[in-house]
């Protein structure tokens, strides 16, 4: 997917503001429900719903992740609460970042009966979803500090989402050039 200019950096700067507004530094884990709570996002978990949702879930109760509804005058998020906790982390920060992005909530099917996407929008999502929960400010102090083992615990991701961050948030290669810039200068230092 190719973002529109500047997408990527901006998304990352959003990140970091929320977390600034959580109280919480660059490389701080965050909460979603608690950036919910700051936010006046109401977050209800599929399970205590008073509706049949077998129809979203689907046979293995898991079609169905997240969804961002109007509420009156307040915006709810809706989650499956089925999920394991990392993808419930991500999928709840998928739907704040469609919030952050401004995105019109539309019907989630279509006069057929079909699901309605946009692909762009959701790409979108996808990305600043992922900077929430590790921004490149997080992704480049856990591969500088040796923590890439530990990191997935730490910010309560899964391991294809700590590894999708650590890419192209372009980490590794920061770090490298880092490492190989802080060597070079070492040995041409003069005595």
């Amino acid at each position: 997917m190719e973002f529109r200019h500047g997408f990527k950096a901006n998304a990352n700067r959003i990140a970091l503001k929320v977390r600034d507004q959580m109280g919480l530094g660059p490389i701080d884990p965050i909460d979603p429900a608690a950036i919910c709570t700051e936010f006046d996002i109401v977050l209800l978990k599929l399970s205590e719903l008073d509706r049949d949702t077998r129809a979203f879930l689907g046979r293995d109760q898991s079609a169905f992740s997240a969804v961002t509804v109007p509420r009156g005058a307040t915006t709810a998020i809706v989650h499956n609460d089925s999920h394991h906790v990392h993808r419930q982390r991500s999928n709840i920060c998928h739907e704040l970042a469609h919030c952050f992005l401004g995105h019109k909530c539309t019907p989630p099917l279509t006069e057929d009966g079909e699901r309605a996407r946009d692909g762009g929008i959701e790409a979108e999502a996808n990305f600043l979803g992922g900077c929430l929960l590790i921004p490149n400010e997080a992704a480049l102090y856990v591969v500088s500090q040796g923590l890439v083992s530990d990191a997935k615990q730490h910010y309560g991701v899964s391991q294809p989402m700590l590894d999708y961050r650590l890419r192209v948030s372009g980490a590794h290669t920061i770090h490298a050039r880092r490492v190989g810039a802080g060597s070079r200068n070492r040995a041409g230092a003069i005595s």
